[in-house]
């Protein structure tokens, strides 16, 4: 009976297609099932310099028991380093470094022509390992490589001493007896592949996900990526099992899933992530008002119940920040999770915010004046603008003296009413990096200098750390 190791890229998708409407306590609950249904990895992908998933991500890796978290490292090494930053609490921990082999891919998303995709597969591939033994390269797009392109960068994996290589299959568009050939031919011209586990992802484009996956188990591979998820494009982590135990095909192949409870536990799952009942989870908790007047080891107990192990440092940011809310209105807790996102785990301050001023209106020019303070002295801007939240960045330039490339700037409601608590998202381009920095506040203004701020702090930050 062969061993098959399970890959539940679950969070992985529904964190990189964008998981705004799933809550913290959901996609935390999402990996506790996961770990209760006996799933060997669960893949991450957080976004990297994001306090909410730093924090999301550390949590995970304290609660998911015997699993693996894999976490999907960035495209430089630095954030190779990050990546493994977010997992090194894991009892069990694995780097994935995601590299597109297909000439589309590797054209339009990594802007590389096949030679220089090759020395960064082995670069990113050395750096993770050297951080983590469990390193895997998983190579996208590989039906549509060129063979001898692709036979290259098995090896380059291998070499740089990843211990799991992936042939990825997300156009899905193989029959089950091609892919099998595909993965036998790997075999045969990239001899070292025996040597680690082979893994497989197959897309499901001819609803054949699940039977191209049997098929490379019969090839040769020795895990598979699946998702307890619903329509998320690869092979069901539950038509997996059920294929293993009674198919033809699937004779020969076990895997840890507790199947007893896996019906039960998956339906769970899809309960969470079905777009019907997205939010259902937590919305009721999430509108729930905190008590008046907490202390902070009261608060720190709620932050607790609801997932978060924070530091007494941040712990008291977040206390603070509460504070300054709950003396203007009633904190929900859905308020809570946002403060501690903007408030824990952020950088030291090397600017900080004293005061601002913003006037703006349909007959004169907006203006803006902000002071802030860096190693104990104190330093006014005061800038025209178009619109007062212009006018406010152009200020925080006076200031600092630099200008810096406004990648993107978001605005959003975190509640409702006249009183609603806002938030604003910033990242500031440089060096060709991109550094994101979120404020929260119930003037919008003062979110969006918060959130240019903090992304300032990183920049420099990481200039004085290099």
């Amino acid at each position: 009976m062969k061993n098959i190791i399970i890959d539940d890229v679950s969070l992985r998708i529904l964190q990189s297609g964008g998981n705004a409407s799933f809550s913290f306590k959901e996609k935390l609950e999402i990996a506790r099932r996961l770990s209760e249904l006996g799933a060997d990895i669960i893949e991450v992908a957080p976004r990297l310099y994001d306090k909410a998933d730093e924090i999301l991500v550390k949590t995970i890796c304290a609660v998911v028991g015997g699993a693996t978290v894999s976490c999907l490292a960035g495209g430089t090494e630095k954030e190779v380093e990050k990546a493994y930053s977010l997992i090194a609490g894991a009892k069990k921990k694995r780097l994935l470094v995601a590299i597109p082999v297909s000439p589309v891919q590797m054209e339009y998303l990594s802007g590389k022509k096949p030679a220089a995709v090759l020395e960064l597969l082995a670069a990113l591939t050395k750096k993770a390992v050297s951080l983590c033994a469990d390193t895997e390269v998983s190579l996208e797009d590989a039906t549509r490589a060129e063979p001898e392109f692709l036979y290259s960068a098995v090896k380059a994996a291998i070499s740089a001493g990843a211990k799991t290589v992936c042939i990825a299959d997300l156009a899905g568009t193989m029959l089950p007896s091609e892919f099998s050939a595909f993965i036998a031919d790997i075999y045969e011209n990239v001899p070292e592949l025996k040597t680690v586990c082979l893994s497989v992802q197959c897309g499901d484009g001819l609803s054949m996900g699940t039977a191209s996956a049997l098929s490379a188990l019969g090839a040769g591979a020795g895990a598979v990526k699946t998702s307890a998820a619903e329509n998320t494009g690869v092979p069901s982590l539950y038509g997996m099992v059920r294929a293993m135990e009674y198919t033809k095909a699937g004779k020969g192949y076990a895997c840890r899933i507790n199947k007893t409870a896996a019906n039960r536990i998956i339906s769970g799952i899809n309960s969470i992530t079905d777009p019907k009942f997205a939010g259902e989870l937590n919305r009721t908790e999430s509108s729930e008002q905190l008590s008046e007047g907490l202390t902070l080891n009261e608060l720190s107990e709620v932050a607790a119940k609801y997932g978060y192990d924070l530091s007494a440092e941040d712990m008291k940011k977040v206390y603070e920040e509460y504070a300054r809310l709950s003396a203007k209105k009633p904190v929900s807790i859905k308020e809570l999770e946002v403060i501690i996102a903007a408030s824990a785990l952020q950088v030291p301050a090397a600017y900080t915010l004293i005061n601002f001023m913003a006037q703006s209106s349909n007959v004169i020019s907006a203006t803006a004046s902000v002071t802030l303070e860096r190693g104990g002295e104190q330093k006014r801007g005061v800038s025209f603008g178009n619109g007062p939240v212009d006018a406010a960045f152009l200020a925080i330039e006076s200031v600092t003296g630099r200008h810096f490339e406004l990648d993107s700037f978001e605005l959003s409601a975190v509640t409702e009413g006249k009183e609603a608590l806002g938030q604003a998202m910033v990242k500031l381009r440089h060096n060709g990096a991109i550094y994101s920095g979120r404020g929260i506040s119930t003037d919008i203004i003062g979110a969006s200098i918060n959130a240019y701020v903090a992304a300032l702090n990183k920049i420099v930050y990481e200039e004085d750390n290099k």
